[in-house]
């Protein structure tokens, strides 16, 4: 048994030949046209917190009309990222 199971496993190997190449990462700054994040969590009294982390161009005040509408009571947290 010991044998068959020897001869599968011999069977599944795949031999690659690689080339060993220098490969030097450089900080790249991106470029994000638009988006948001949200983080939500809870207080003491248990009422919803978001935090809203905005890149780019967006409509805040349409964020704000959805956290509502999904968040009737939370507390809304807002932080702009910008290029550093």
């Amino acid at each position: 048994m010991s044998q068959r199971k020897n001869k599968r496993e011999s069977e599944n190997i795949v031999e690659v030949e690689t080339e060993e190449t220098n490969i030097v990462p450089e900080p790249t700054q991106l470029e994000i046209s638009s988006g948001y994040t949200l983080a939500v969590r809870y207080d003491e009294h248990q009422r919803s917190v978001v935090a809203v982390k905005t890149y780019g161009q967006v409509d805040l005040t349409q964020i704000r009309r959805e956290i509502a509408r999904i968040f009737p009571d939370a507390r809304i947290h807002h932080t702009n990222k910008t290029r550093q």
